[in-house]
């Protein structure tokens, strides 16, 4: 578990006046590996969506690892949290989840989905419900990992539980037991579907258990994106993409030209936040083939397997290309994600949604 800790961050600005020139000494430019620029984009004109070795900066602020929305600094050197959500019929609706800057629906046994939901301070810090929490399985603390986020769940698996005693970087908060104090019990709901939390109880339970809020040093962050909103270029058509995972579980998004965001539905209708009564709604849709195993001597469980390399697809403004990823190690890699041509995908700003489907299922992701 990573305690709190003094971090000193020393920025270098650069200006574009012309050239490159620094604070003080020039930098070289054949030095720049490793090193995190700041580069002052306010005259759109002198943007670059090549932004691999460069971090923007507009009005004073920086494009969100999670979202590549603008926010203040202080919200992007700060962990998200993730939280394990029920997503069977008998938990709808959800609370809290349109809040969300990206969500993941993976597989897990019966056939049945859970969603995580990966949120920054600033999207989880004032909401009063959060919902209804589920136990977590391994492969999803190994995606919190991915985000160096504080992993939120209610329960677990035992082969979870074996990462949680097994793993030094996973700092995560059964709330199972606890409630009153991080979490609680909806009565006007039935177990075990009724099991929630609110942005303050998160807080206090971080303060409490002394969980490091700040991002590690080397965090490599998922995601790249655009700085404005751009069409795919050769996409194809995609008004509506169906999910079908299994005969009982065929979700889909239908693209709304109005706001150019994908609407989520499942179980014959609109996915709703009860919180705002807000539609699920998502700028970017990715759909991500992976292995699915069983796991010896176990009837249940099964194992999904998030690193190695695979097949995908990008949605965004009613457009779809395929993709490949690529993961390294189980425990400490990051899934990146490359067009065909090899280039490191950049999506548009805003919220994402992940769909992990089996690899041998990709006949199941229907495009119209």
């Amino acid at each position: 578990m990573r305690k709190k800790k003094l971090l000193v961050c020393v920025t270098a600005a650069l200006m574009l006046m012309g050239s490159f020139t620094g604070c003080g000494k020039k930098k070289d430019a054949s030095k720049t590996e490793g090193v995190d620029y700041a580069v002052n984009v306010n005259d759109s004109s002198i943007i670059s969506t090549d932004t691999d070795a460069i971090q923007l900066t507009k009005d004073g602020k920086v494009q969100s690892y999670l979202t590549g929305e603008w926010v203040d600094p202080s919200e992007n050197e700060r962990r998200p949290v993730t939280f394990m959500v029920n997503n069977i019929s008998e938990a709808m609706p959800q609370s809290g989840v349109s809040s969300a800057d990206i969500i993941y629906e993976i597989l897990e046994e019966g056939g049945i989905t859970r969603l995580q939901c990966v949120y920054s301070h600033e999207s989880y810090k004032d909401l009063d419900k959060i919902g209804p929490l589920r136990s977590a399985r391994h492969y999803y603390d190994r995606k919190a990992l991915e985000f160096d986020a504080i992993f939120e769940h209610w329960g677990q698996s035992y082969l979870a539980q074996y990462d949680f005693d097994t793993i030094s970087d996973l700092d995560q908060l059964d709330l199972n037991g606890k409630d009153g104090a991080y979490g609680y019990r909806d009565s006007s709901r039935v177990a075990p579907h009724n099991a929630y939390t609110s942005g303050a109880n998160i807080d206090a339970a971080i303060e409490k258990d002394g969980f490091d809020t700040t991002l590690k040093d080397d965090f490599d962050p998922m995601f790249k994106f655009n700085v404005e909103d751009t069409d795919l270029e050769n996409g194809t058509t995609a008004n509506k993409i169906t999910t079908e995972y299994n005969s009982g579980r065929k979700p889909y998004f239908e693209y709304d030209a109005s706001t150019k965001t994908y609407l989520r539905y499942q179980y014959g209708g609109p996915q709703i936040d009860d919180t705002n009564n807000v539609q699920l709604s998502f700028k970017n849709v990715i759909v991500q083939f992976c292995d699915h195993n069983s796991i010896p001597n176990e009837s249940l469980l099964i194992d999904v397997v998030l690193n190695g390399t695979g097949k995908g697809y990008y949605a965004t403004n009613g457009k779809i290309i395929p993709i490949t990823w690529e993961k390294g190690d189980a425990i400490t890699g990051v899934t990146h994600y490359y067009t065909e041509d090899g280039k490191e995908l950049h999506m548009n700003p805003g919220k994402t949604w992940v769909s992990v489907m089996q690899s041998d299922n990709e006949a199941g992701c229907v495009v119209e």
